[in-house]
């Protein structure tokens, strides 16, 4: 459906100085296309000479902002209130009329772009004076986050640091706005008990209009949250996105078919690491999108044999000597990468992917890591970790010690336990969690940690924040209570198993050396 230009002057700008406010927000299709507007230097025809104009020609001319963004705003129709002029902004924001036997007077002046319009958005309108021919200069501008959240959602105002999350839900193939789709957010509080800080997980949920727009109040500033939309048939991935401290986020997502279980992907073997495990059977494809782009450093360097990762599935591939990558075979929608190279510190990148068309990401890694020295190894009599060696010896579990470790090349410490037997690194919506691998039926469980002997509560990706791989200098992995020793059972042993990790602080010290370094 195409909307006329007059007939949404006539609505739009026959508002005195109109704002947005929750009884104003008008909604439109989003995937309705606004009407042809004039080109941005020519005019249409005046209405008739009511025989109290100058006959003068007039110039006007001005600029849209977008405050939200604090841009020029391209493609927004400026109209003149009561008359069919209208012109279009250029890349820059800038329109032009030239105008015709307007009589003089103050008229008013508004716009509207397809993007706003879908939000709900209402841009106020502004004064513009003809007088005695005398070109004349507007600053038109998006109403600003502070406005629109007031609006969009009343007790912001009541809640210190929470704003508000708003977009359009389509179809990844026909680009279609979608209705009843649930957009989930979730993100990590910090509840303050009596004896103890904990983290809790907290989340919120709204289903999109009948033009695919959803309008999330109550999520906190400046705070990691990750982002779902679940149709009918499928979802898109979780992404990532921060409320930035002015209250307003605006992101639009694609929605494809996805599979309802999706397994972490497999971490490739390191450059120059000799591959100890059974090589893996290449991923099914999940779909007929594809990603091609480029791996940077932060000046623009190409990255050469960065591991290039679809979250939630298996699929992956490496840069080559150009930084270049290539994924086929994914499931369309919007879906998130992660991005990880030795030095660098992973990241993470959200794309919109369509079905049988080719996306494209270029990537720069910006947070440098330290890397440690190689270590050259004369000689080793066995772990130095207390009772390390023992345990090994009794047949049950799995271990791994430094130099297994420094084989695999991790970056990040679920990396360490994706070739590990029976034991599965699994994409969880937010995080990587380790999981013991069980049948059909029962699906997986989660493992109870222990670091240094003592027992470690890990939520989502606390395992892989609070140690690091080059920090590790052993591993032990039982996949049951009964392979369990006893002093890593805690209260009754845990059915998931358990995985105890020795730093190498816990090394015993070396009779000739001392305590190591």
């Amino acid at each position: 459906m195409v909307r006329p230009v007059l007939a949404l002057a006539l609505t739009l700008l026959a508002l005195e100085g109109t704002a947005l406010s929750g009884q104003t927000i008008k909604k439109t299709p989003a995937h309705s296309a606004p009407a042809k507007a004039a080109p941005a230097r020519s005019s249409a025809k005046a209405p008739a000479d009511t025989g109290n104009t100058t006959g003068d020609s007039v110039v006007v001319t001005g600029f849209v902002l977008d405050s939200l963004r604090n841009l020029p705003l391209a493609g927004a129709t400026v109209l003149i209130a009561n008359t069919t002029y209208s012109a279009t902004t250029d890349v820059a924001g800038r329109f032009r009329f030239v105008v015709h036997g307007l009589a003089d007077g103050v008229y008013k002046v508004g716009f509207f772009h397809p993007t706003l319009d879908s939000l709900g958005i209402t841009p106020p309108t502004r004064p513009l004076v003809i007088q005695g021919g005398k070109a004349s200069f507007l600053e038109l501008s998006v109403p600003s986050a502070h406005t629109v959240v007031a609006a969009v959602c009343p007790d912001s105002s009541l809640t210190n640091g929470r704003g508000l999350v708003m977009g359009i839900i389509r179809d990844a193939g026909t680009s279609a706005p979608m209705n009843g789709v649930r957009v989930v957010l979730m993100w990590t509080g910090i509840a303050v008990g009596n004896t103890a800080v904990v983290k809790v997980p907290q989340a919120t949920s709204v289903l999109t209009s009948s033009d695919g727009t959803f309008r999330a109040c109550g999520v906190p500033t400046t705070t990691r949250v990750t982002m779902q939309a679940r149709g009918p048939t499928g979802s898109s991935g979780w992404i990532e996105l921060t409320v930035p401290g002015t209250g307003l986020a605006f992101r639009d997502v694609l929605l494809g078919e996805r599979p309802v279980v999706a397994v972490a992907p497999a971490l490739a073997t390191a450059r120059g690491a000799t591959d100890t495990g059974a090589t893996a059977r290449p991923p099914a494809p999940l779909g007929t999108a594809l990603l091609a782009g480029h791996v940077t450093a932060a000046d623009g360097h190409p990255l050469e044999g960065a591991m290039v990762l679809l979250l939630g599935t298996r699929i992956s591939a490496r840069s080559d000597v150009d930084g270049a990558f290539r994924l086929t075979g994914l499931p369309a929608g919007t879906q998130s990468v992660e991005i990880r190279e030795i030095g660098y510190s992973p990241k993470r990148f959200a794309v919109d992917l369509a079905p049988h068309r080719q996306s494209q990401l270029t990537a720069a890694l910006d947070e440098r890591t330290t890397v440690l020295k190689t270590i050259e190894v004369t000689a080793k009599a066995g772990s130095d970790i207390p009772g390390f060696a023992q345990r090994r010896k009794s047949g049950l579990g799995f271990y791994m010690d430094q130099d297994q470790l420094d084989k695999v090349g991790a970056i990040t410490t679920t990396d360490l336990f994706r070739t590990v037997p029976g034991v599965q690194v699994v994409w969880d919506g937010s995080a990587y969690s380790v999981q013991v691998g069980r049948n059909s039926t029962t699906g997986s469980c989660p493992v109870q940690w222990y670091i240094d002997g003592a027992p470690f509560l890990a939520v989502g990706d606390d395992i892989d924040q609070i140690v690091q791989p080059q920090d590790i200098a052993a591993i032990e992995v039982y996949k049951s209570s009964a392979e369990t020793p006893i002093q890593f059972q805690g209260a009754g042993g845990s059915p998931c198993g358990t995985i105890v990790v020795w730093t190498k602080r816990a090394r015993a010290p070396s009779k000739d050396k001392g305590a190591p370094q």
